[in-house]
């Protein structure tokens, strides 16, 4: 066997196993999705399944944690580059968090659906908090205004987000990326001058 063939075939067995409990998620609560329903969907056998998994749950508490663990790295990388008026634009950090959410569209919807995990959501939603937080820390004002901000525009956030994977996930991740990134920096950059200078809203053409 070729090198890395084993962590590829691997890799499949797992993807076909979280495609089929989150397949399942649209309609049963985790608790009471059943391994056997996992299987024979998935079309493994269930030695197999807790080969990779110790139940159900596990399955998606180790997605939300690749997920998560994804973002965190994502967001590191941005951390190194200098804060200023670029970040009106679609930034590479946020298109490429904008690409791993379409990526995994359909588990996200799962997730924050009615059978989905309502502690994920407040996972996320505390990761890029806190990114956002350092990223402004730089930012005049106190730290308490600061928090609520971003309180405010998170919650937009996670808003469009939902919106844009459930209903519209034909709009490209930079599309996206543009409008979260003015979302979160316009009020920190925009005088009168900046918005004359701003390029074209990609989303008035929508």
């Amino acid at each position: 066997m070729k090198r890395g063939a084993g962590s590829a075939a691997k890799r499949g067995v797992e993807e076909r196993i979280e495609d089929a409990v989150f397949g399942l998620m649209a309609t049963t609560d985790i608790p009471d999705i059943k391994v056997s329903d996992v299987v024979r969907l998935a079309g493994v056998s269930r030695s197999t399944f807790y080969r990779h998994y110790d139940s159900v749950e596990d399955v998606v508490k180790q997605f939300e944690a690749g997920l998560l663990d994804t973002m965190r790295t994502i967001n590191n990388t941005a951390l190194g580059v200098q804060f200023d008026k670029a970040e009106l634009k679609p930034t590479h950090s946020m298109v490429a968090r904008m690409e791993v959410l379409r990526k995994n569209r359909d588990k996200i919807v799962a997730l924050n659906s009615d059978h989905g995990d309502p502690v994920f959501q407040h996972r996320a939603t505390m990761l890029m908090h806190e990114y956002f937080r350092i990223r402004l820390q730089g930012v005049g004002g106190s730290e308490l205004h600061r928090d609520l901000y971003l309180s405010f525009v998170i919650a937009g956030h996670n808003n469009l987000i939902q919106y844009w994977l459930e209903k519209r996930p034909e709009i490209p991740p930079t599309e996206v990326a543009a409008m979260l990134n003015r979302m979160y920096y316009s009020p920190l950059f925009i005088d009168e001058k900046t918005a004359l200078e701003l390029p074209e809203d990609p989303f008035a053409r929508l």
